[in-house]
């Protein structure tokens, strides 16, 4: 039996991501360029995502992540099936999936980082909730060192004259680059999701792990149906508070404070504020029955959804409107992401109405329940694939 708060935390995971990939799938060579001086609609817009939304919904997903391979593993268990090779199949598609994603589509991919993680996860999933909790707190400790550690070096070796603003000499000869030329923006791709998933080691990797045991820990220990205790809740309450606090600290404090420095810093308090957000909207699930049913939906599609937004973000700001971007400022931004935030989750109810999975949901189950039988014959044994999608 599917989870409601899961399927509503990943809608609002996989719509919220939008929100901070938008201006990257207008440009991934460049991202947000500031306007000279920088506007104080953006310096706004900058502050309200490091407090409500950088890193926030990633930190969501992360841990979904997790508890949606512990939901499989131990279905896997309960029906005698083969864990490692039912897995690692799952994976190795997901993989190839964002493989073809990153390179061809949006080189800020997720899917191939997640899918390498996932591969160290599921040789933890035998432990008990407290292993998997320390684990999880190792983790986390050391993702959160050295993304600290990245982020002073970021700070302390910029070149505050290299940055590119509006209406530059240097930013216009990039945007004509950038713009109608399909093979550059591959080779860029490329570079970025390719790039990301070899160095993720020494930064990201730690973090998204940690989360994930995290998330598996979640869901071993029933919070998925009934949120922490009140005197857990508080602590990560004070936490998310204070965590977020210091780290918005060197935006107000730092002039010019570079763009890469932020989401690194954000993605630190995230941890806790994520907790925050992922507890109420379990509290939410137990009373709200139709609400909750609308972005459940949209969390069964995830996958779909996830990559629809690629192809349509990029047709429309790259394909389009190319010069949108020139003037863009972090309001439009945000009103297109929020104009197909609720497109999407009409798509998803929609489409859910007639059919049971998303088109790539069930492609990527046909593909990953062929694998299986493959190997599972090469070895002499049949079993059942039908395990939760969940």
């Amino acid at each position: 039996m599917r989870s409601t708060s899961i399927d509503v935390l990943r809608g609002i995971a996989i719509l919220g991501i939008l929100f901070m990939n938008i201006p990257f799938h207008a440009n991934m060579y460049l991202g947000y360029v500031p306007f000279d001086p920088m506007l104080m609609s953006d310096k706004l817009m900058t502050l309200f995502y490091s407090i409500f939304a950088d890193g926030r919904f990633r930190t969501l997903f992360c841990i979904l992540f997790g508890a949606g391979i512990a939901i499989q593993y131990d279905s896997c268990k309960r029906k005698g099936m083969d864990t490692t090779i039912f897995l690692k199949s799952r994976l190795n598609w997901l993989l190839l999936f964002g493989f073809f994603h990153g390179v061809l589509i949006f080189g800020g991919d997720i899917l191939m980082l997640y899918s390498v993680v996932g591969f160290v996860l599921i040789k933890g999933l035998s432990h008990d909730p407290d292993v998997l909790l320390q684990k999880a707190h190792k983790f986390l400790v050391i993702g959160s060192a050295l993304i600290l550690l990245s982020a002073f070096l970021l700070v302390a070796f910029a070149d505050p004259t290299e940055l590119i603003v509006r209406g530059t000499e240097q930013y216009l000869e990039d945007i004509e680059l950038w713009q109608g030329n399909y093979g550059f923006q591959t080779l860029i791709n490329a570079g970025f999701s390719i790039g990301l998933l070899i160095m993720s080691p020494l930064c990201i990797f730690w973090q998204t792990l940690g989360l994930m045991y995290l998330g598996v820990y979640l869901y071993r220990t029933d919070f998925f149906t009934q949120g922490f205790s009140s005197s857990t809740f508080t602590k990560i309450v004070i936490s998310s508070i204070i965590s977020t606090l210091l780290l918005i600290a060197p935006q107000l404090l730092i002039d010019n404070l570079s763009a890469e420095v932020i989401p690194l810093l954000s993605s630190i308090s995230a941890i806790f504020v994520g907790l925050v957000y992922a507890h109420v909207v379990v509290k939410l699930c137990q009373t709200s029955g139709r609400f909750s049913q609308l972005l459940a939906n949209t969390g069964k599609v995830a996958f779909s959804l996830y990559i629809l937004q690629s192809v349509v973000i990029a047709i429309l700001l790259r394909g389009i409107v190319p010069d949108f971007g020139l003037t863009a400022t972090h309001i439009d931004y945000f009103l297109i992401a929020l104009s197909f935030t609720v497109i999407q989750i009409v798509i998803a109810n929609l489409y859910l109405f007639k059919y049971e999975q998303g088109p790539l949901e069930k492609s990527w189950r046909k593909l990953y329940s062929r694998s299986v039988d493959k190997k599972l014959r090469a070895l002499g044994k049949t079993q059942d694939n039908n395990v939760s999608s969940q």
